[in-house]
């Protein structure tokens, strides 16, 4: 459930067109040095042996490291062709670690191909310039170094979770202004969510690093998010669908960010007392769009998009009572498909509400429901699977901002 893995590519990480950089080789190594205590191995992943000064790659870097580092690939160990799928799973095999646990530093083609076909997290580094426009930038060692600290060694990425049936829904922490505990992150989060202020960057890595170290990126076949109470929304608000679109392509999983289209305006959760919510405010202003647009893509698909049998990931900032969530879901079983709901933070003491039973639903198109379909409640207390997620998610929301390395 978190970082035990880093691969570092050679080319454009340790070095760039056969020369090394010292400093960064030095930086490097201190990195590898202080998360090897932390029950994080690295290795070294090329499809050619490398020397420098004289003596092999693994050996140099090791004794910078301070650390034993292996070298991995089809020239030096017999290991699959880094952009063959699943070539790094003996690799992964050798030093108990899971996909998910696993990330890639790489910023050349190469390692793209390497990084999907393996269905890696990839984290490009930035620091001899920026070669592609893939993957995660670390433009510094101390990025990469603030990226495995505060988000890869968490560990637990989930903190509330209903599994039951067709449903599953969860959220990465927490949300109350009010409650002490929660009251930092709280207010940064909804400072992000509503106005883009705060630390946008906290939480675009608490959600990604909360996706994939939690496994939940596992079968998805796309991923979407869910529109805003207008239907003039800004589709790509504070550059979040930016960040799922990459995110996706990480894995060969598409993402679209009107699938989910709002069609008229809806009131918004949290004003409303609790009793007065219905699901009727979601399931009459949204449907799904047959053409939507392909990671972020100027042109809609050009055939009809097909979600049976697949597994579709919908991406939400908070959880209230789960009348959006709820809504999402039953359009995607409606059109053949299954959803998999998550939220950065549930509104906390509020049981999630869902829907029973409904009228027939016709998904690509706007509906008209008059009655309020029956619920079941799942209660908020109940469905928390991480007590100690809150206290890790301030820790960590403090180290960020203080982040010196």
């Amino acid at each position: 459930m978190a970082l035990k893995l880093l691969l570092l590519s050679v080319s454009g990480t340790v070095g760039h067109d056969g020369k090394i950089d010292n400093n960064i080789a030095r930086d490097l190594g201190r990195l590898v040095r202080e998360l090897a205590p932390l029950g994080v191995s690295t290795a070294l992943w090329s499809n050619r042996t490398w020397q420098v000064d004289g003596k092999p790659i693994a050996d140099w870097f090791s004794a910078i490291a301070g650390t034993p580092v292996q070298l991995h690939g089809l020239g030096v160990d017999g290991s699959p062709a880094r952009q063959k799928k699943d070539s790094a799973v003996p690799i992964m095999e050798r030093y108990g670690a899971l996909r998910h646990e696993t990330a890639l530093v790489g910023g050349v083609q190469e390692d793209m191909r390497a990084g999907v076909q393996n269905g890696l997290l990839m984290l490009r580094p930035d620091w001899y310039g920026q070669h592609m426009d893939y993957g995660f930038s670390v433009p510094t060692i101390s990025d990469l170094a603030r990226f495995c600290f505060v988000f890869g060694l968490r560990q637990h990425p989930i903190f509330w979770r209903v599994q039951d049936g067709t449903l599953d829904v969860s959220a990465a922490g927490p949300f109350s202004t009010f409650r002490e505990a929660y009251r930092m992150f709280g207010e940064d989060a909804r400072a992000f969510a509503k106005g883009g202020l705060g630390n946008p960057e906290f939480w675009a890595n608490f959600a990604v690093s909360s996706l994939y170290f939690s496994g939940m990126l596992a079968d998805v076949k796309y991923i979407c998010s869910y529109p805003g109470h207008s239907p003039d929304s800004d589709v790509n608000k504070f550059g979040m669908a930016d960040v799922l679109a990459r995110l996706g392509k990480c894995f060969n999983i598409s993402y679209y960010h009107d699938l989910i289209a709002r069609h008229e305006p809806a009131l918004k959760s949290q004003p409303i007392k609790a009793a007065d919510r219905t699901f009727l405010n979601q399931l009459n202003t949204t449907h799904l769009t047959r053409k939507p647009h392909q990671n972020l893509d100027a042109e809609a698909r050009k055939t009809p998009i097909s979600l049976e049998g697949k597994k579709v990931l919908v991406v939400d900032d908070f959880c209230t009572s789960g009348r959006s969530s709820e809504a999402a879901r039953v359009f995607i079983e409606a059109a053949g498909g299954e959803a998999r709901l998550f939220s950065w933070l549930k509104t906390i003491s509020a049981p999630y509400s869902r829907i029973a039973a409904v009228a027939k639903i016709f998904p690509f198109k706007p509906n008209t429901f008059t009655a309020e379909p029956e619920k079941v409640e799942y209660s908020y207390a109940g469905h928390i699977v991480a007590n100690d997620a809150p206290a890790e998610i301030t820790e960590c929301f403090i180290n960020f901002r203080n982040w010196k390395w």
